[in-house]
């Protein structure tokens, strides 16, 4: 009998799809896309906040009874986070032109995003059906700030810490330099359409289809 495939998406805005037309937002497109690759029924559980920080994940990963069923139960997980917390710096930042600001939230997200982490392998012990952990790395939300470039990649290098077998880092700032007016919506933060669909490919270079099988057995 075929495996129904539990996906969930956790995360802020980029999540949700904020900026996209409904149903346009990388997680239904890459739902779409593990559904035909495999030929079985997705079920999706979108757990995606606006506006969220790292620290809120965290909270809500902690507290939220439901979510942490969820990824005992998902074989799929995508998570989105880190936006907000430089966005967040960014703004008193730019008044104050005090980096600290933006190195203490680089020290925030480092230390939320690990607990983060090991909340989920927590929750996951003692499970041994195989699943997939997809960590979705910044663009550059504020290119009008010339010193986020940097920011932004320092976010992204400590990413890279936390991959395993089973987790993946998609980094999708090279995509998107440079593309500002095709690839952001009119907020000039969050992605368009477009952006949301080039999020979509960048995931599906770093998921291979053979990782996906594995999911079935």
């Amino acid at each position: 009998m075929n495996k129904t495939i539990k996906y969930l998406a956790f995360g802020d805005s980029l999540t949700v799809g904020f900026g996209a037309p409904d149903g346009r937002g990388f997680v239904c497109s890459f739902r779409q896309k593990v559904e035909h690759l495999l030929n079985v029924p997705v079920q999706l559980i979108q757990a995606g906040t606006n506006g969220a920080t790292t620290s809120e994940l965290l909270q809500t990963l902690e507290s939220d009874v439901q979510i942490q069923k969820d990824i005992q139960e998902a074989d799929i997980i995508t998570i989105t986070a880190g936006g907000n917390d430089l966005i967040q710096a960014a703004i008193p930042f730019f008044y104050q032109n005090d980096p600290a600001f933006l190195k203490s939230a680089l020290q925030t997200y480092e230390t939320n995003y690990k607990k983060i982490m090991i909340q989920i392998e927590t929750l996951r012990q003692g499970i041994d059906t195989p699943y997939l952990v997809a960590l979705i790395g910044l663009y550059n939300p504020l290119p009008q700030v010339p010193e986020s470039a940097y920011w932004v990649q320092r976010f992204n290098i400590f990413l890279r810490k936390l991959e395993q077998p089973h987790i993946h880092i998609v980094q999708v700032y090279d995509a998107f330099v440079g593309q500002d007016t095709r690839y952001l919506s009119e907020d000039a933060i969050h992605p368009n359409e477009d952006g949301y669909d080039e999020l979509t490919r960048q995931l599906e270079c770093v998921v291979s289809f053979e990782q996906l099988q594995q999911l079935l057995l």
